[in-house]
């Protein structure tokens, strides 16, 4: 019967169920390999009455219902089984084969590590065994013995050994190359849901975007709404801007996770909510994860962002908790001591020239990677000090990193295909005396590298609307804008005011803005308007707009947050307004655009932008006025709530900034009367960039630089 364990590594397409003894073991362990779990059901069911208890045969069918029903997830009924399995043959192979299974799906990694080497003695000889020993390596992300189990494992070309190698390509940090390796494979295996699920999962770690759509629609076409699939079509809808089918599939995997058939994905649940407009919501989600914040990294991260974008009084507590577990984890003492361990290996600086570090996850067209090209573009030649901009994601087709490669004092490292503690190691061997962060806690962040230390000074700046709580970043760089005399927001570093705008507008050509011009206004009553993504329109800003429109009869309203294939998204946002007295007819809805530029000259369908609250606009706030539109916003309380504020002010446009929700009524109000005056000057908001301390990238490069020397020569006394 050992035959039948066998055609468990076979290749699918080469399995001809006709060729099995109808009703037999191998019948059934070949239709599990071809992925009809219910037809094998039925013949080990069957199977079962002529089978003798305590028999070998008995053994294996209790095995391959085992397997099914790991396959399926149903983790329970697997586990009674496994539990009879054991009485049968407790010392047997296939018992620590399914058991080792088990442990792995429950995510009971430890447990598994702590297993004795005699639990796996005879993997050379059972290849399935062997196979889950390299899983298990790989999920305790023990990469070296991952690697030599698999070189030595038998069987070394069945599918199961390809998906393992892609497994480790992937934790090396070569996603492209795992996809590579897995894809051609799905004709060999169209019936597998595995393969079909990594494959998908790959795809988008790979940033390959026009082969994510494709894929996403095979796996669907191939096996509905599966809960192996699930999670990544979250992600997919989420990156497709269609918020509303994404939080229906987050929830149907939560279904399934309530059943047991699955592990619910969790942060796409919760980006799915917030772009549906309902971030307030979060404070409530799994109350669980505030008591043990390690549990789901990812997801302690995601909350973090979500509660600095709302004020939420939580923030700080849920910040606070998750740093000291942080620091308190083994993962985290791994990398502390992560050579080189000395940040004191640098030279000695040579007539003040600094080496500078900018790390981020987001060199793509993303608002971050842009501002910085308007910033170094602009300093051709200018720089005083050494520049290395380091890449935490490799974006493949959608990176822009070599747009920076033609500017000279500038040197690009991508550390992307690094595991945490190589990066560690390849940041601190730059020797840099300073190291910017410009990513926070947003998507790909490396906040687990600035706790460790990555150089003498860490700045959070730029990428990022909150303080880090990180007791290792040591300055949070602003203007008086953004931090007002008497500024009371929580923070743990030191805050630091540049004497100028925090940030400018230069778009250098190449950039699609540096192309564009100022639109044509519309016609008709004025048009309000806002191109800010859907999680910031709060029940607060919805209620504002509210009041505006209803003191404007013919006014209109603009938005443009989520794609027009997902009306539901539309319909959810409609519902809310009309709560709070917003009738959606009077609501313009514009679809996605292709590109940036075609973005921008949506701007001709606006007379004013409104900012929302409390999480503002920055990057929509300086294009609005590139593109002709003046921005209403209320100055807060939280550099998350005054970014615009930051900007007009550096702009010279401080009578666009309301200090409370009535004078922000009462602007818009003023507009609606001047809107003939506004349409006949649209080129005036252009000209105010233009002509202001933000329209100067190279004055801002030269006062960080000074910035730079000054934090360095401050902790140098310390």
């Amino acid at each position: 019967m050992e035959r039948c364990f066998d055609l468990l590594l076979a290749w699918p397409q080469e399995l001809d169920l006709s060729a099995f003894e109808s009703g037999s073991l191998e019948h059934a362990a070949a239709l599990i390999r071809r992925n009809q779990l219910c037809a094998a059901e039925v013949v080990l069911l069957s199977t079962q009455s002529r089978v003798n208890q305590g028999s070998w045969d008995n053994t294996a069918l209790l095995a391959l219902l085992a397997q099914i029903r790991l396959i399926q997830g149903s983790l329970s009924a697997c586990e009674l089984l496994i539990q009879r399995i054991y009485s049968l043959a407790s010392d047997s192979w296939i018992y620590r084969w399914l058991y080792a299974q088990l442990l792995i799906q429950q995510g009971r990694f430890q447990e598994v590590a702590c297993l004795s080497s005699d639990f796996w003695r005879d993997e050379n000889c059972y290849p399935l065994l062997a196979f889950v020993h390299v899983a298990e390596r790989l999920a305790n992300n023990d990469l070296q013995s991952a690697e030599h189990l698999l070189l030595n494992a038998p069987a070394s070309s069945c599918l199961e050994s390809l998906r393992l190698n892609a497994a480790l390509l992937k934790a090396r940090g070569d996603s492209a190359s795992a996809f590579d390796l897995l894809q051609p494979l799905l004709t060999f295996a169209p019936e597998s849901i595995l393969l079909q699920s990594q494959v998908f999962e790959l795809v988008i770690a790979a940033r390959r975007i026009p082969q994510i759509v494709p894929i996403a629609r095979e796996a669907l076409l191939k096996h509905g709404e599966h809960p192996e699939l699930l999670n990544n079509v979250t992600a997919v809808k989420l990156f497709q801007r269609q918020p509303s089918y994404a939080r229906r599939c987050a929830l149907t995997l939560q279904l399934w996770a309530s059943l047991g058939r699955s592990k619910a994905g969790m942060p796409n649940l919760i980006c799915s909510y917030e772009q549906c407009g309902n971030a307030d919501w979060l404070e409530y989600l799994h109350p669980a994860i505030w008591r043990q914040p390690l549990v789901n990294t990812d997801l302690s991260g995601n909350l973090v962002l979500h509660l600095a974008s709302m004020q939420s009084h939580r923030h700080k507590e849920h910040l606070s908790n998750f740093v000291t577990a942080l620091q308190s984890s083994p993962a985290q003492q791994i990398l502390c001591k992560a050579p080189p361990s000395s940040l004191e290996m640098s030279a000695p600086m040579t007539n003040d020239l600094l080496r500078i570090a900018w790390v981020s996850p987001d060199f793509t067209p993303h608002p971050v990677s842009r501002f910085l090209m308007h910033f170094f573009q602009a300093s051709r030649g200018m720089l005083s000090h050494q520049h290395h901009l380091i890449s935490l994601q490799d974006h493949g087709s959608q990176s822009n990193l070599s747009s920076f490669q033609e500017i000279p004092g500038l040197q690009l490292i991508d550390v992307s295909r690094l595991q945490p503690v190589d990066r560690v190691s390849a940041i601190r061997e730059i020797g840099a005396d300073l190291v910017v962060d410009l990513a926070g806690w947003t998507g790909g962040h490396f906040a687990a590298g600035f706790l460790a230390r990555l150089a003498k000074v860490q700045i959070n700046y730029l990428g990022y609307f909150a303080t880090s709580g990180l007791p290792t970043m040591d300055y949070w760089l602003g203007d008086h804008a953004l931090f007002p005399d008497g500024h009371s927001e929580w923070c743990t570093e030191r805050l630091w005011r540049l004497p100028r705008p925090f940030i400018a507008w230069q778009p250098p050509l190449g950039l699609p803005e540096a192309g564009v011009h100022v639109t044509d206004p519309p016609v008709g009553p004025i048009r309000f308007g806002s191109f800010n993504n859907n999680r910031k329109l709060s029940d607060r800003t919805i209620q504002l707009w509210s009041q505006i429109l209803l003191a404007i009869p013919d006014s209109r309203l603009v938005l443009k947050a989520n794609s027009a294939e997902d009306p539901y998204t539309q319909e959810l946002l409609a519902r809310r307004m009309r709560r709070y007295g917003l009738d959606p007819q009077r609501v313009d809805w514009l679809e996605l655009t292709a590109g940036c530029k075609e973005h921008l000259l949506q701007y001709r369908h606006m007379d004013v932008a409104l900012d929302p609250v409390p999480n503002g606009g920055c990057t929509t706030t300086c294009e609005a006025l590139w593109m002709g539109c003046p921005v209403i916003t209320m100055a807060g309380s939280h550099y998350v709530s005054r970014m615009s504020t930051a900007v007009l002010s550096g702009a010279g446009l401080f009578e666009w900034i309301a200090e409370s929700e009535q004078s922000y009524v009462r602007l818009a109000i003023q507009q609606a009367m001047n809107v003939h005056w506004l349409r006949q000057n649209r080129s005036r908001w252009r000209h105010s960039l233009v002509s202001s301390p933000i329209g100067n990238a190279a004055d801002l490069m030269r006062e960080l630089e000074t910035a730079f020397s000054a934090m360095l020569h401050l902790s140098a006394k310390h």
